[in-house]
């Protein structure tokens, strides 16, 4: 699958935790996105090309969107399944499209005895791919897996060069999540497993990134307007995802939820973890500071 390698992008929490080494959680799911010009989106047949009407826009995101889809079924899947037998064997694991999203594969392995017991933890990794994410700024990183770091000695070549979104770009991408969240109209639940974004945004608040990041307006500019196209939403009211009407702590509904979520992520978690109200409080902090900076 090293051919695939120059379409790719590593992206998300996974990212903060392997690459970046921001976060100390696992995650079993892993963010990648496939280029949209190696899929034929680029340039001239850019959804996001200036000057073309919404519909003309519309019907090249939903081509964008079927073409990946294809890649991942007819290129991805049998690939990557190939390549796992040649070392698993044909047993004990399967590699299928996620049921519910075609541009997601997962990969499930068995349960020993003990991760049994961690429900919150199931026993497949989610490989989250898609081509609608932006790819700007990245940067090139080392990356050793979980598996190295434990047994060095097993592989012949522990460490792996990926191309990574940069976190200062993570930072603004977890930040109008949260902000978004905070506009989540009160007949939709909260989402399901969040609690993680806003432990990622406290743990990025509190390193050196997360003070670079701050002085990156252009990159919030980025997002929100990436987002309002590619990722439309009624309510998530990204024109107000700016300084003097940014929002990151949701009200009190979500956060009872939100917090029982954080509770159960604890299994996920490798060392000490902040307690659930010093993360709102932190949180607090950024949102008053974000909205304190002049554009």
């Amino acid at each position: 699958m090293l051919k695939f390698r120059p379409q790719l992008i590593f992206k998300g929490g996974t990212s903060l935790a392997k690459v970046f080494r921001v976060v100390d959680r696992f995650s079993e799911d892993v963010d990648l996105s496939l280029s949209r010009s190696d899929l034929g989106f680029g340039d001239e047949h850019d959804p996001e090309q200036a000057g073309i009407g919404k519909n003309e826009a519309r019907r090249r995101l939903e081509a964008l969107v079927e073409r990946c889809r294809r890649t991942i079924e007819e290129k991805f899947l049998p690939g990557l399944r190939q390549d796992f037998a040649s070392v698993l064997g044909g047993s004990g694991w399967s590699l299928d499209l996620d049921k519910d999203d075609p541009q997601t594969l997962v990969f499930a392995y068995p349960e020993s005895d003990a991760t049994s017991k961690l429900r919150y933890i199931r026993p497949a990794i989610r490989l989250e791919m898609g081509a609608r994410s932006d790819d700007w700024p990245a940067v090139e990183a080392e990356l050793t897996p979980y598996a190295a770091e434990d047994f060095p000695g097993v592989f012949a070549q522990p460490k792996c060069l990926v191309r990574t979104l940069s976190a200062e770009r993570t930072f603004w991408e977890k930040a109008t999540l949260l902000h978004a969240e905070c506009h989540r109209p009160a007949t939709k639940a909260t989402a399901e497993r969040h609690s993680r974004h806003y432990y990622d945004l406290y743990c990025l608040s509190r390193h050196a990134i997360g003070t670079e990041a701050l002085k990156r307006g252009d990159l919030l500019e980025r997002v929100v307007q990436h987002k309002s196209f590619f990722f439309a939403s009624a309510w998530a009211d990204y024109a107000t995802a700016k300084p003097g009407t940014f929002r990151l702590v949701p009200g009190e509904r979500a956060l009872v939820v939100l917090s029982k979520d954080y509770a159960e992520m604890q299994a996920m978690m490798f060392g000490g973890s902040p307690r659930w109200d010093d993360i709102i409080a932190e949180l607090g902090r950024l949102e008053a500071q974000i909205n304190g900076t002049r554009s």
